[in-house]
């Protein structure tokens, strides 16, 4: 990625370039935005900007020697830390090593990628990954050496909320007080969940979502939509660049999402037992991510049946089937209950993080939305 590459973030680039070119680099830096938001292209650009032998005023060169082993994403004194678990190929000691391969190919491939992306490539979906001891370990090991050619050893932490809590204690003092001409990069989505200790030792760079007008912009040009079809779907993303890509390629899983929320609906609002049960069973089988994707999904949808109640349809941002299903069942989220239903489905969040059983969780979660259906708009 070169700066040239990321979507948007005018003022950001321009400002992570003149901090570089006037060495004013802070060592431990928070790329801190949503999902789409291009955390993770921003911070490989700033990166291979910071490594380049030949910087321009506005970007890399792109052709020197550094430049061309980042396009391979294989500089020796650029290593990327990400959350990892067993799979079928590695089923012990696990860290980040083992994954660079499948680390590289996704970054290639589309640096917009999600959290579950991730989990998709490494083949552990059905699993919480997280950023263990023995990566820090490797961190530490590293940082311990000399850079091989350039003057920076940067290190990119991906998703850094997933630091174990027991091993990044480890990484404090190397954080605070890094050895000369390290560089970390810090990738995190939400900031509440990052340790305390570690935020503390960085310089949080806030990164909104790209805008509805520079996606709109890049799928034109990157994608060669043509202007109606790049402003329709920039529109439906709400200027979020995978929920672009995402929406152009017409994923599957996304719908597979709205279907089961939609049988679920309907299972809750009949209070049939028989086929919650059923439901939840299946649910049940999918991973932890996974459920708490679909959970987030349903967050989703719920605000914008509050918003079609209060007919700011402006800002319902649908299309097809989806559409047709908050317009039909935005009278059953209202007022009253709607306040309890998010709290519901924040709280079951939270719980499968700390690895509630599922089939509680959800069947629990399905009868109090039975019991909140019925509490009428009045």
């Amino acid at each position: 990625m070169m700066f040239s590459d990321v979507v948007g973030h005018k003022d950001l680039k321009k400002q992570l370039i003149t901090n570089t070119l006037q060495g004013r680099i802070s060592h431990t830096q928070l790329f801190l935005g949503a999902e789409g938001s291009g955390t993770l292209p921003l911070a490989l650009a700033f990166a291979r900007f910071v490594q380049c032998r030949d910087k321009k005023e506005t970007d890399a060169c792109g052709f020197c020697p550094s430049c061309l082993k980042i396009n391979k994403m294989e500089h020796p004194d650029l290593h990327f830390f990400f959350p990892n678990a067993p799979n079928n190929e590695h089923s012990k000691n696990v860290s980040s090593k083992l994954f660079l391969r499948q680390w590289r190919e996704l970054i290639l491939q589309q640096p917009y990628f999600s959290f579950l992306d991730w989990l998709k490539k490494m083949g552990i979906e059905n699993k919480q990954a997280i950023i263990n001891a023995e990566d820090c370990n490797d961190i530490i090991r590293i940082l311990g050496l000399k850079s091989y050619e350039s003057p920076y050893k940067i290190i990119v932490v991906y998703m850094a909320e997933k630091f174990y809590y027991q091993a990044a204690p480890k990484l404090l003092k190397v954080l605070e007080e890094p050895p000369e001409k390290t560089l970390f990069l810090l990738i995190a989505e939400n900031k509440d969940q990052i340790l305390k200790t570690i935020l503390s030792r960085a310089q949080i760079l806030k990164v909104p979502l790209p805008g509805e007008e520079s996606v709109k912009a890049e799928l034109i040009s990157k994608q060669q939509l043509d202007p109606k079809r790049a402003g329709t779907i920039s529109f439906l993303s709400e200027g979020n660049m995978h929920e672009a890509l995402r929406l152009l390629k017409q994923d599957e899983g996304q719908m597979a999402d709205f279907h089961s929320f939609r049988e679920w609906m309907r299972f809750c609002f009949k209070n049939q037992t028989a086929g919650i049960l059923k439901w939840v069973e299946q649910t049940s089988r999918a991973g932890r991510e996974r459920q708490k994707s679909f959970l987030q999904y349903g967050l989703k949808l719920f605000r914008l049946c509050v918003l079609q109640n209060y007919h700011a349809h402006e800002l319902i941002r649908l299309e097809g089937e989806e559409a047709t299903f908050i317009k039909n069942f935005s009278p059953y989220v209202n007022h009253k209950n709607a306040t309890e239903v998010v709290d519901a489905f924040h709280l079951a969040i939270n719980h499968l993080e700390r690895n509630a059983n599922p089939k509680i969780l959800f069947t629990d979660l399905s009868f109090q939305l039975v019991r909140l259906m019925r509490v009428g708009a009045g």
